[in-house]
């Protein structure tokens, strides 16, 4: 598995759950699973500001948020953390 750098996640895109519990504008927001982050971004002083998700949460982002990548034939999507809108509670 890929170990993204900075303030990036890995994401599973999970487009049918996300069906099933939201109504959203169709084609604008999207949602997924963190499957890996990096260690925070890296502070002017030399510290790490801390990441505010965790592995295995379930975020919504914007439709052209993040990069496809394929990782051992599995497609994923990496992107900056600022890039997520939201974490859905409660979701697996």
């Amino acid at each position: 598995m890929m170990r993204p750098l900075s303030n990036c996640v890995l994401i599973r895109q999970d487009i049918e759950k996300l069906s099933e519990l939201l109504v959203l504008p169709q084609n604008k927001l999207f949602s997924g699973v963190i499957v890996a982050i990096g260690e925070g971004k890296k502070l002017p002083k030399g510290g790490l500001e801390p990441m505010n998700v965790k592995e295995g949460q379930h975020v919504l982002f914007g439709e052209f948020s993040g990069q496809k990548v394929t990782i051992d034939g599995e497609e994923l999507l990496i992107m900056r953390e600022p890039d997520i809108i939201g974490i859905l509670d409660g979701i697996r």
